[in-house]
């Protein structure tokens, strides 16, 4: 019979230490990495079903609103009223409940397969994108995964010790399952495999499971009327939509059981490395086939979603995310095929479990940002447009997701409360302001392109956030008009709209010149930006054609007309410059003779702004 070489520590307090610094690492993980998941719109009804106190929450589910146990939700409500509604204190929230998990599933690795074999269940998990995400959900599931463990936990004590309070506290946790996911009853389907199947079965265990299972239904029966309720309601709903699948279930979101389910499983549970995963649980079958622990194990992390799968033939009860919590078991599986490992003696000081572990680790990260799922960062579009306001902007959106109320709930949340204010859908009270911020989840729609070209004439874009692409589309688009409604005209062809001027710390100036023609020049003028002080001494100058967008250089016989050309400049401020009061003062002329182009009112230069400088 193969045995693992058990490496436990001869301290208690040792090992203890050993599940606490595993559980710290990938506590720490999770922690560096917690605003790297963007919100989902299921995340949003979970804000909405406890919109209130516990009495709110509870009443959301019986009235018919949503179709999930009612656990989690009245415990995110309570979790609310204490902490508080962003983004950052719920996932905390989530940490706390799958840390929990993390220290249940050490504890039985520890029991099952020696301090290794539950400090490795932990490490392997350090980058998993598919424990990592649901693990951090603003959904049920990381309680269902503190719910699992603690069923584990009693399944094996009443395995080791049969006594009828033990039975009880199984069944106690069966109960707790249930309020949490109703899908977990084939966790419990699994568990009950497995008993008949790797356990001889007396008179008094049959009787005592019994027991367990009649405490479970006699604790559930409170809610099971709301359960059949919100099963029927579900199969009107979808009967109506043409979404329905199966006997029940939820068919609009789950996924049909093929290969290609079974496959995308596989690969989301490591990380797509399932060849690196298969390796290891095939060395584990292999040197523990003998331990019933490590069939409990794969109970966990194999039976259970295969049972998901099975009985999703019939109903529509799979999706991902409801077997996230065979991960706990995979991290189990893991820990023991590695912790099993032991080299021929001439090679033992070679430290292979902890190479194996940090190979696993490594290769987690490496493909950690590729195995999240790609949702569109709503949090940082907003507040990057956010940083940048000024006071007076607009946002308007068209096909921004403006009738969404998950997308309503994120801008309410990450948008300055400024900018929430000046939120329009209408086209002409945006037009009125200087800056529009255009918002669009559907960039190539031809209603949202004809929109753009009607403001464009007027604000030409200046600054975009987001992208368009495979993985997502949603772009916010600066769209700015000049400064000034009337021109002044240099030489009777060249209008200037003004500028937007700004100096840095660092004694530069930053300047915007807006220009626009009726009709072309029929000569290139050279645009002169200088800087003089109070006896007219030039000091700085930028002389050159506009610099459009600071990108193109476009000479004046080029401008197209109606057409505004936003010409970039920087001046520099030599260091030696002293204190004092400076002009910033705006020339045009030619080139070639240093003729000067002169305003309306008969003068060569037009003062922009002045500038104070101090030492």
């Amino acid at each position: 019979m193969t045995s693992i070489r058990r490496l436990d520590m001869p301290s208690k307090n040792r090992h203890l230490w050993v599940g606490i610094l595993a559980l710290l690492c990938v506590v720490s993980f999770q922690l560096l990495n917690i605003y790297v998941l963007h919100m989902h719109e299921d995340e949003e009804l979970s804000y909405r079903a406890t919109n209130g106190d516990i009495a709110f929450a509870i009443h959301w589910q019986t009235s018919l609103e949503d179709n999930q146990a009612p656990g989690w939700f009245v415990t995110f409500a309570v979790w609310r009223g204490l902490v508080g509604d962003s983004e950052f204190a719920s996932r905390i929230m989530a940490l706390l409940l799958s840390t929990l998990a993390l220290a249940i599933t050490f504890k039985l690795g520890r029991r099952w397969f020696g301090v290794w074999g539950g400090a490795l269940a932990l490490i392997v998990l350090i980058g998993n994108g598919f424990y990592f995400q649901y693990a951090y959900d603003i959904r049920p599931y990381p309680m269902v995964m503190l719910v699992t463990a603690l069923s584990f936990w009693a399944f094996d004590n009443w395995l080791q010790r049969n006594t009828f309070r033990r039975a009880l506290i199984y069944g106690t946790s069966t109960a707790l399952m249930l309020y949490v996911h109703y899908l977990l009853v084939f966790v419990v389907a699994a568990q009950t495999i497995y008993l008949v199947l790797a356990h001889r079965l007396t008179l008094r265990r049959i009787a005592y499971g019994i027991a367990a299972g009649m405490l479970a239904a006699l604790l559930f029966a409170p809610w099971f009327t709301v359960f059949v309720s919100q099963v029927q309601h579900l199969r009107n709903v979808e009967a109506a939509s043409g979404t329905g699948r199966g006997a029940a279930g939820i068919g609009v979101s789950t996924q049909a059981t093929n290969w290609a389910t079974i496959l995308n499983l596989l690969n989301v549970a490591s990380n797509g490395l399932i060849v690196v995963y298969g390796l290891l649980i095939i060395i584990g079958v292999t040197l523990l086939w003998r331990r019933r622990k490590f069939w409990l194990a794969l109970t966990w992390s194999v039976l259970a979603p295969a049972i998901y799968l099975l009985a999703n033939t019939v109903a529509a009860v799979y999706a991902p995310r409801f077997v996230s919590h065979m991960m706990l078991g995979i991290g189990l599986v893991v820990g023991a095929s590695i912790a099993a490992l032991e080299l021929p003696a001439r090679w033992r000081r070679i430290p292979i479990k902890p190479i194996l572990a940090l190979m696993i680790v490594v290769s987690n990260l490496l493909t950690f940002n590729a195995s999240l799922p790609v949702r569109i960062p709503y949090r940082d579009l907003y507040r990057a447009i956010s940083s940048v306001s000024q006071p007076g902007d607009v946002v308007l959106f068209n096909r921004a997701g403006e009738e969404n109320g998950y997308v309503q709930y994120l801008y309410r949340t990450w948008m300055s409360p400024e900018l929430v204010a000046n939120l329009t859908t209408d086209e002409t009270v945006a037009s009125s302001s200087r800056r529009i911020w255009y918002v669009t989840g559907d960039l190539f729609h031809q209603d949202v392109q004809a929109m753009f070209e009607r403001l464009e004439p007027t604000h030409p874009v200046q600054y975009v956030v987001g992208q368009c692409d495979r993985a997502w589309c949603y772009v916010l688009q600066l769209m700015q008009a000049p400064p000034n409604s009337e021109p002044l005209v240099f030489g009777g062809v060249l209008s200037f709209y003004g500028a937007d001027i700004e100096l840095s710390a660092s004694r530069q100036v930053d300047l915007r010149l807006w220009w626009r023609v009726d009709d072309p020049p029929l000569l290139d003028y050279s645009i002169g930006l200088q800087l003089v002080d109070a006896a007219g001494t030039l000091i700085a100058q930028a002389d050159g054609a506009i610099n459009h967008y600071g990108r193109e250089t476009v000479q004046t016989s080029h401008m197209q007309p109606g057409q505004i050309y936003i010409d970039h400049r920087t001046l520099t401020l030599p260091e030696n410059a002293s204190a004092g009061t400076y002009s910033l003062v705006l020339v045009v002329y030619q080139s070639w003779d240093g003729a000067r182009l002169t305003l309306t009112d008969g003068s060569d230069r037009l003062v922009l702004d002045e500038l104070v400088l101090s030492d």
